[in-house]
């Protein structure tokens, strides 16, 4: 499931005018690069380990994602809402090494 997910979510582009954009004081350009690489990193590998840092990287933009949801709509919230259920899903289920 998860990969079909991100193989679907791999295809959207970033949101057109937010490159560079804070919302509620949260660089979404910085949150959606690292979460991204975090993501990627995870689905490359073998398994459903993790290392610390990346579950802590992913942890937090979970909750910075959380925190901004509430500020965008359209097609920007579909975006971040998927970004936000990823990292959900990875921190929730793997293992941290």
């Amino acid at each position: 499931m998860l990969t079909k997910l991100w193989m679907e979510f791999s295809t959207i582009r970033f949101p057109r005018g937010y490159g560079g954009k804070e919302v509620n004081g949260v660089c979404v350009t910085y949150l959606d690069s690292i979460a991204v690489g975090c993501v990627n990193s995870y689905m490359r590998k073998e398994g459903n380990q993790i290392s610390v840092g990346h579950h802590q990287i992913l942890y937090d933009s979970k909750v910075k994602l959380a925190d901004i949801l509430k500020y965008l709509d359209g097609e920007v919230l579909v975006y971040f809402s998927k970004l936000h259920d990823f990292c959900s899903l990875i921190t929730d289920e793997s293992t941290i090494t």
